[in-house]
């Protein structure tokens, strides 16, 4: 129900309107609307035209995301610092040798443990919360300290002159050149013509290890007194069949030296300083 008040019609109201008298009652009135309306400025337009161009522009430019993986750490440089472990930095360059060491055991730890085959996403692909990837690292820094304390050792038995990695570059370079020299001279030469870097750090970390125990030995650090053999021979009587003590004394003494060698290095790397650079260590290529 209304509460207007009901006015009666005009007769200007209720005549027809003719087409003439219509049109120009509608031409003034969208004049008197349009003059009505507020004007927008120039430089407002403007403004809105510059923002949705920028819109426009960030969407053409901006990936999308929401089914995107992020992008794999660029791989650092061969110099660049992986670790540092009892003050001697480890690159790259050495530290990619040990994983070429260990990719062969990490694989055959998660094929068998957690039946992971090989391909594409192996690496990647996490079981119990660790990938295959993390894994080798982790097992090539394990590999690396225990290393680097026996080059520190040897260094300080005057074994080597320098336990860093420069210094076995231009060791492996030397030696190959003094090869190759050989070679031309027809000169017999022992092992291969020439040596890769890896085949070379492998053959001066073995005989490193056997003359740092016999070093250790003869200053004394790991002492053979006859209670200790016997007490070995006892404890691994089935190392040495068929034999009694006095015939194995020299294997056994051989393998008791090699036992408390292990034992050393093993304390001194348990209680080695390391710092890791995790920028680095985590962006090393691993495949």
């Amino acid at each position: 129900m209304s509460t207007s008040a009901h006015r009666p019609r005009t007769p200007a109201q209720g005549r027809p309107r003719g087409n003439r008298g219509g049109r120009g009652r509608t031409v003034a009135a969208a004049r008197t609307s349009a003059a009505a309306r507020p004007t927008v400025p120039l430089w407002l337009i403007a403004v809105a035209a510059v923002l949705a161009a920028a819109a426009v522009t960030a969407a053409v430019l901006l990936p999308d995301t929401r089914n995107s993986r992020p992008p794999a750490p660029q791989a650092p440089p061969v110099t660049a610092v992986v670790a540092t472990i009892d003050g001697q930095q480890i690159p790259v360059r050495e530290f990619a040798l040990y994983l070429a060491q260990e990719r062969a055991a990490t694989f055959t730890h998660f094929r068998q443990k957690f039946g992971a085959v090989d391909g594409p996403h192996f690496w990647t692909t996490p079981h119990d919360g660790r990938t295959p990837a993390v894994y080798l690292r982790e097992r090539a820094l394990a590999d690396v300290t225990r290393t680097t304390v026996e080059l520190t050792l040897a260094h300080r038995q005057g074994l080597v002159a320098d336990s860093g990695y420069d210094a076995f570059l231009h060791n492996w370079q030397t030696e190959n050149a003094r090869r190759r020299k050989a070679v031309a001279a027809h000169q017999v030469i022992y092992g291969p013509v020439q040596y890769t870097e890896s085949n070379y750090f492998t053959y001066v970390l073995s005989n490193l290890a056997a003359d740092l125990r016999d070093r250790l030995t003869k200053t004394r650090v790991i002492t053979t007194p006859d209670s200790a053999l016997r007490s070995y021979f006892t404890a691994h009587r089935g190392d040495f069949p068929h034999q009694s003590f006095a015939a194995a004394r020299e294997e056994v003494r051989q393998a008791y030296v090699l036992h408390r060698y292990q034992a050393v290095i093993g304390g001194l790397t348990a209680s080695a300083h390391v710092s890791v650079d995790h920028a680095v260590f985590d962006a090393v290529p691993v495949s």
